[in-house]
């Protein structure tokens, strides 16, 4: 899920939907967004929807928008609402699988799951806040997905990107060295975005080998269901109409 709560009916839909979530997931990822792009950076936001995600039953994952953050009229005070809110937020539930995260940026994380390598970056949209940050950040994410898949070599058959930007030109500096670090991997790849509101799925980095899907604003969709089978030439199954957890 992504893009979420932006309004008052969304504030009351976003606790159903994860009160509803499917008994069976192993995770919950939110992708950025927690508010729109008018409203002011308040403290009192990351306090409502961290508390509305610290309901879920399934270990749930966050990482930053650019609505929160870097569009803040103060983004260094954003960040800290957020490194206060959400930091190492999945820490609130207990699961059998080993995380782990950039000594240099905590908010990077990776995983293995059932043959899976899932990694999470902060790469947000939005204004270019700070030119030099901007260009470190991005080359700090390089060196985790770089360290994290040569410390899983021949541990895994596919991986899943989580970032919270689409891949635009002043993302380049991050996305040209990514195909090149998964292209020579040789396993499929999935980049799941969120920051346009509409689904997309397509391949746009010049490979059949890495699929990118942004899902849709978490107002108008149900959060999107994935299951990985990393035994199919294409294993990344899509559930867009998540159906309701039994009572």
């Amino acid at each position: 899920m992504g893009d979420v709560p932006y309004a008052p009916n969304e504030d009351r839909l976003l606790p159903k939907q994860i009160e509803n979530l499917p008994s069976d997931g192993r995770f919950l990822i939110h992708l950025g967004d927690i508010k729109n792009g008018a409203s002011p950076c308040d403290e009192e936001v990351y306090i409502k929807v961290s508390s509305m995600l610290r309901k879920s039953k399934t270990p749930t994952f966050i990482i930053p928008g650019d609505n929160e953050w870097n569009d803040c009229m103060m983004p260094g005070v954003a960040w800290k609402y957020w490194l206060k809110h959400f930091h190492n937020f999945d820490k609130n539930w207990e699961y059998d699988f080993q995380v782990k995260r950039q000594e240099v940026r905590n908010e990077n994380f990776s995983f293995r799951l059932h043959g899976v390598l899932f990694v999470g970056i902060n790469l947000v949209g939005g204004r270019v806040h700070d030119a030099a940050e901007w260009k470190l950040r991005h080359a700090q994410n390089v060196t985790w997905l770089k360290s994290v898949i040569n410390a899983n070599h021949g541990s895994y058959q596919a991986l899943v990107l989580f970032g919270h930007a689409h891949p635009f030109v002043n993302h380049n500096d991050f996305f040209t060295p990514f195909v090149a670090l998964v292209e020579k991997a040789k396993v499929p790849v999935l980049y799941l975005h969120g920051d346009g509101h509409k689904w997309i799925k397509d391949k746009p980095f010049g490979t059949e080998i890495i699929t990118r899907v942004q899902v849709d604003q978490g107002g108008v969709a149900p959060p999107l269901r994935i299951t990985v089978k990393p035994d199919l030439k294409d294993p990344f199954v899509f559930d867009r109409r998540l159906q309701p957890a039994q009572k």
